[in-house]
């Protein structure tokens, strides 16, 4: 539950339609109950209104409040709509990071394991297998049938929900919160407020194997295993998404520095880097030794060949593939991944010939 000033302190914005009569306290209703969606918002519920594509929600919505950006009031004030009288308008220069900030407090407040309001003392499920040299810092909680391996180290106000093995030697840094049946190997080092979603694995072998030879035929008859003897190193405010995959590096170190957000259903290959604020879509992936730069995007089932460099703040669109290095700021289309424009060219002329071959027969 939470109220108009709560809203307007967490998303920075102020109070659009005041003309209206509604000001921060005198809210249609004091306390609201949760966000959602327009079409399913009630008078006690907040929503969110900053693109056009949800103006017919819109029209509809019973939501008591409703959070905008500047550039919607002037439309909604002359627009005629009995909502601008019956919903709290709150407007914002930037909807979309407000939406991000507003969500981020309404979730502390809904959350069992909130950081701020955790006893100073850890609380440990008694059904929990901590070896006895795990190290556990301050307002930790530690969930049923967790299993801490012989010098695990877990740092202050870390949850840890049920289920989840960290093998020795991994570090957990303050804050960061492992969701359940999450498998994170040896040696591992995660960094503070990381987020593990629920079946990641994080620190599995790289995929590696010596082709063992016949030399008679000159044939393969085996697979010879190449242990993977590195590590996965975190940086801080990372994300990673349910079932996601992170392989631990061959001899050195995979990477993923601070700010990284990986969604769900993603394999990252041994020795890849993937440098700060990198996002990686769902279903995407980077095959071993390669690197992502700083702030670039792979969109859904995109994918990095071996040893690929991809420069900073470049976009991968979805479903390509890139088998060479590519300079920053590049926008990437097709498979075999090229510029996203010249992409566009090819498929205009594919649909001119296809209409051509079809005006033929």
């Amino acid at each position: 539950m939470f109220t108009l000033d709560d809203v307007l302190k967490w998303s920075e914005g102020r109070v659009a339609n005041s003309g209206e009569g509604h000001t921060p306290g005198s809210a249609p209703s004091t306390a609201f109950q949760r966000f959602t969606t327009l079409k399913d918002a009630g008078p006690e519920d907040a929503a969110f209104f900053f693109s056009k594509d949800y103006e017919a929600e819109l029209r509809v919505t019973r939501a008591g409040l409703i959070i905008t950006g500047d550039a919607f009031v002037g439309p909604l004030q002359a627009s005629g709509l009995p909502q601008w009288k019956t919903s709290v308008f709150v407007s914002c220069a930037d909807p979309y990071s407000a939406m991000a900030k507003v969500t981020r407090e309404v979730s502390k407040t809904a959350s069992s394991h909130d950081h701020q309001n955790a006893p100073p003392e850890s609380r440990i499920h008694p059904s929990a297998v901590l070896h006895p040299s795990v190290k556990v810092g301050a307002r930790v909680t530690i969930g049923a049938h967790v299993v801490l391996e012989a010098g695990v180290e877990i740092a202050d106000r870390v949850t840890i929900y049920p289920n989840v093995f960290i093998g020795s030697n991994a570090k957990v840094g303050a804050g960061s919160t492992i969701f359940p049946n999450v498998v994170i190997y040896e040696k591992t080092v995660i960094g503070e407020r990381c987020r593990i979603h629920g079946g990641a694995v994080i620190g599995a072998d790289g995929f590696g194997y010596a082709p063992k030879v016949d030399p008679a035929t000159k044939l393969t008859i085996d697979h010879q295993k190449i242990y993977h003897l590195g590590r996965v190193v975190m940086g801080d405010d990372v994300e990673i998404g349910a079932n996601s995959t992170i392989d631990r590096g061959t001899l050195g170190d995979t990477v993923i520095h601070s700010k990284v957000k990986i969604d769900n259903q993603v394999q990252v290959g041994h020795n890849v880097e993937l440098c700060e604020g990198a996002i990686l879509c769902g279903c995407s992936g980077v095959a071993g030794s390669s690197t992502v730069g700083r702030f670039s995007i792979l969109g859904a089932q995109a994918g990095l060949g071996n040893k690929v460099n991809l420069g900073e703040y470049s976009i991968l669109t979805a479903y390509t593939g890139a088998a060479k290095d590519f300079p920053p700021h590049s926008v990437l289309a097709g498979m075999p991944a090229r510029p996203q424009s010249e992409q566009m060219r090819i498929l205009a002329i594919q649909q001119k010939l296809l209409k051509e071959r079809g005006k033929k027969k």
